[in-house]
């Protein structure tokens, strides 16, 4: 009897560390607020800005032929735990297997909108972009 007690504690409290990693589920693409922040500059081509972002969302002609390309990406974080207790509690669950454990649950959103201004040559002229957490 001693010996599943200690079975059944070991095990909860290795079930329990390993339930508190967040997941994220976003979709997965290569634009990210890091990649604008250290490999995007001014100068770089079209055919550039493609290879490391990806295609852009929106596509617009500005004045003097060049044109204003839109990154947008929406993302959700969701983490989620759960402990269980051990021994008898108030609710009269024997180790905390039968129920009498508390779960959290948490999401964030986030938005990140990129936009990047062509000459008409097709070489970035500019970049503005806004990073918001909700």
């Amino acid at each position: 009897m001693k010996y599943l007690q200690i079975l059944v504690l070991s095990s909860l409290f290795i079930s329990s560390c390993a339930m508190n990693a967040p997941t994220a589920s976003a979709e997965s693409n290569d634009f990210t607020l890091g990649k604008v922040q250290a490999q995007l500059s001014e100068g770089m081509s079209s055919s550039e800005v493609v290879a490391l972002l990806g295609s852009p969302n929106l596509v617009t002609s500005t004045q003097g032929g060049g044109e204003a390309w839109t990154y947008d990406k929406v993302s959700q974080e969701s983490e989620s735990s759960s402990v269980a207790g051990a021994g008898m509690g108030s609710s009269g669950n024997f180790f905390g297997i039968f129920g009498g454990g508390r779960s959290k649950n948490s999401t964030a959103s986030k938005n990140l909108t990129l936009i990047v201004k062509f000459d008409a040559n097709g070489i970035v002229s500019s970049y503005k972009y806004q990073s918001i957490k909700y």
